[in-house]
């Protein structure tokens, strides 16, 4: 059999994107040898350990391996490919290389799986991603697993076929063989929970209130009170009131959480909520490691990140999240490795007013020494509090609150009227500048949108003075007015609105 070589284009996962490897391969024939298989090209364990896997496969499927040496190389070579993704390009580029398949059919397709010993494909993550990546390079067909094509079909221009066999798409490949079907993307999931999930916090008028201006606007939200009060109820309850995110949202959201090897099963059909215990470690929360990977920051891309026991967590770590809270990205950069990701996320946190938690409590008395509150509070630093444009104070409930008499409504608003709130709030900004929310408004939008008069401008100059308020704090609390505005329905944000935004960022340490 004579020399020659092939290539098949594959897929490598790399943060929250796909990186296309070419796989060339190369079969030198020698009968008195053992079939003997080399993978070079920096690849991950999985990747060398596939080497029997892919003998297997392809004598299962009547593609013979002579005795020789079969060189599989991943280019480019300089950089670390992992996961089982390239299976199939693998395996492909061996048969051809071998004399069974013709090397022009394997040309401008991108080919993605993990093949099982007798053949089988199974699904990947990275769908989305690799669909992108390939449509940036001119290739406009990939063949998948039916599950991880589905994924890959919802990007416009890429024919996405599926094969649940690797004999299919060897079939496929032949001249007069069965081709494939293209696959249909799959169908939009079922929304998330409902805000009813709202009404099962009792009280709490005006936290529900401030959630629902967080959730209107994209604001961040700190919730401070005692321990029972019900704050990691209502954090964890912010997303029922979300707007439902769009198409393209969802695209976004699935991407980064099929690439980083979260994959949903299919398109995400709610925004992520990502709540990290209080031990977890700087590059658990922003990224890291080596080789590096996404964070939680990351994984909330497009939806919430919830702190709970915030002075509990690493002051470096929290500090970390400062460039994200107003970039919207993380750039991550270790030897030989740069990776710039996505962690556009909403931050809601919680915690307690001193180290036993009963601070201003009007029943049980607090026994910290004032040192220790100090010490306490002085684990979240003035520039990440001064990033955080909502901070409510929520009072332990009432008696009366938690055990109402028989028919007895709860007094506190509604989750369905608060979410009615929030998207004729949504509605209104979008109407009024497109995707951006009004957290993300700039001081040239904000002059144009959130004007000051006279009464405005005095009450923000007093604030100013009295709180010794940043730029950065006036700046939010515009944007803030905005939202509530738009919560009510007016058109014009005015000193009143103003006003609400100060009571609603009131809590300082």
């Amino acid at each position: 059999m004579g020399v020659r070589t092939v290539r098949v284009l594959g897929a490598s996962l790399a943060g929250t994107e796909a990186e296309l490897v070419t796989v060339e391969a190369r079969f030198e024939d020698r009968p008195r040898e053992r079939t003997e298989v080399s993978i070079t090209g920096l690849p991950d364990t999985v990747i060398r350990e596939g080497k029997g896997r892919l003998l297997s496969a392809l004598e299962a499927n009547a593609l013979h391996v002579p005795p020789g040496r079969l060189f599989l190389n991943l280019v480019p070579a300089a950089r670390r490919k992992a996961g089982e993704t390239l299976d199939l390009p693998l395996v492909l580029a061996a048969a051809a290389a071998c004399g069974h398949l013709e090397a022009r059919s394997l040309r401008w397709k991108l080919f993605l799986g993990e093949v099982g010993l007798d053949g089988e494909l199974h699904a990947v993550p990275g769908g989305l991603a690799a669909a992108l990546a390939a449509r940036e390079r001119g290739v406009f067909q990939l063949v998948a697993p039916p599950a991880t094509a589905r994924e890959a079909a919802w990007i416009p221009g890429v024919e996405a076929l599926g094969a649940e066999r690797l004999e299919q798409v060897v079939s496929h490949l032949c001249a007069g063989g069965k081709p494939l079907c293209a696959v249909e993307p799959a169908g939009l999931p079922a929304a998330g929970p409902g805000p009813e999930v709202l009404d099962e916090v009792r009280g709490q008028a005006s936290a529900k209130l401030a959630l629902a201006a967080a959730a209107a606007g994209g604001h961040g939200l700190l919730l401070i009170g005692p321990p029972g009060a019900g704050k990691s109820m209502l954090a964890r309850r912010l997303a029922s009131l979300l707007p439902e995110p769009t198409l393209a949202e969802r695209l976004e959201i699935t991407r980064v959480l099929s690439a980083t090897g979260r994959w949903p099963g299919g398109l995400a059909h709610e925004r992520p909520l990502r709540a990290p215990h209080h031990t977890v470690s700087y590059a658990g929360l922003v990224g890291g490691g080596s080789p590096p990977v996404a964070g939680e920051i990351t994984l909330a891309h497009g939806g919430v990140l919830f702190l709970d026991e915030l002075p509990e967590f690493r002051r470096e770590a929290l500090e970390a999240l400062r460039q994200p809270l107003e970039s919207g990205w993380v750039l991550i950069s270790r030897a030989g490795r740069r990776l710039e990701l996505p962690a556009r996320f909403q931050l809601v946190a919680a915690m307690n007013p001193c180290p036993c938690g009963y601070r201003g409590h009007p029943r049980v008395p607090c026994r910290c020494p004032p040192a220790i509150v100090e010490r306490y509070l002085r684990r979240i630093s003035g520039p990440l509090l001064d990033r955080i444009e909502l901070r409510i104070e929520v009072a332990a409930p009432t008696f009366d609150e938690l055990a109402p008499q028989d028919g007895q409504p709860d007094p506190s608003p509604r989750g369905v009227d608060l979410r009615r709130m929030v998207e004729r709030a949504t509605a209104s900004a979008r109407e009024r500048q497109g995707e951006r929310s009004n957290a993300a408004l700039d001081a040239a939008e904000l002059d144009r949108l959130v004007p000051l008069d006279a009464h405005g401008r005095a009450l923000l100059e007093r604030a100013a003075r009295a709180r010794a308020l940043s730029a950065r704090a006036l700046s939010a609390l515009r944007r803030v007015a905005r939202t509530l505005a738009d919560l009510e329905g007016e058109p014009r944000a005015g000193a009143e609105h103003l006003a609400r935004a100060l009571a609603l960022r009131a809590w300082n340490r």
